[in-house]
Order: structure tokens, then sequence, then C-alpha cells
């Protein structure tokens, strides 16, 4: 029997005791207490049940406490899973934006080329046609 046990029988014999004494005369010098033995025997039973229904309930809240436990470290690792996917998604973001500022550039420079190109490419035609009218004209004269 636990320490449990024992205490509730303790504090049964107790209430049974107390309950004996003021049953009896104050005048009495010497006071005895007798209980039927099927008073013990119920609540023996009676502490018995209710130790091991304290049993069942420590057992239930050690699987509820190491469940808590497991769910908590499980947590602490999505954490800090949470915390890596942040600091990538940040890190990428900035290379995201970096790459973005650079096709910008990229884009302008290409248009610029593109402008230059033209420029070129109707400075030549000119020259053409002033080149041909140069000869056009030296052929008619």
């Amino acid at each position: 029997m636990t320490k449990r046990g024992y205490i509730v029988l303790a504090l049964c014999v107790c209430a049974l005791l107390s309950q004996q004494l003021s049953c009896t005369p104050a005048s009495a010098a010497e006071a005895t207490v007798t209980v039927p033995l099927s008073r013990l025997i119920e609540l023996r039973t009676l502490t018995d049940r209710q130790e091991l229904r304290l049993m069942q309930l420590q057992e239930r809240l050690d699987a509820q406490s190491s469940t808590l436990s497991k769910q908590q470290s499980s947590i602490s690792q999505l954490r800090q899973e949470l915390t890596t996917a942040e600091s990538s998604l940040s890190s990428s973001k900035q290379i995201i934006d970096e790459q973005n500022a650079s096709l910008m550039s990229l884009s302008a420079t290409l248009k610029q080329e593109q402008l230059r190109a033209q420029k070129i490419k109707r400075q030549r035609l000119l020259w053409q046609i002033v080149a041909g009218s140069v000869v056009v004209y030296a052929a008619l004269k």
C-alpha cells in the first residue's frame, strides 16, 4: 500500500473514532471503539479502489506529459524550420530584387544599343542616297 492509501485509511479510522467518541458519555474513563469488521473491509475496499484510480490517473498524466513534451519538441523544431524558411525567403527576395535591377539595367542598355543601331542604319542609308545622287549627278553632267 502506498502513502496515500495509508493516509486515506488513517483519515477514515480517525473519522470513525471521532464519531464514536462523540457518542460516548463524557464521564467514561476509558473510551473503547468498536468498528464492525464489515465496515473496516468496506473502508479498505474503498481505499484500494481510490488508490487504483489514483494510479490510473497518474499513468494518464504521465502519458499526457510525455505527449506534451513530444509536441513541444515538435513545435520547437517547426519554429526553427520556420525561422530558416523565413531567412531563406528573405535571401531569395533580395536576390530577386538584385536580378530585377540588373535586368532593368540590361533592358535600358539594350534599348540604347537598338537606338544607336537604328541611328547608324539611317546614317548609312542617308550616305548611300547622297553617294547615289552624286553618281547620278556626275553621270548626267
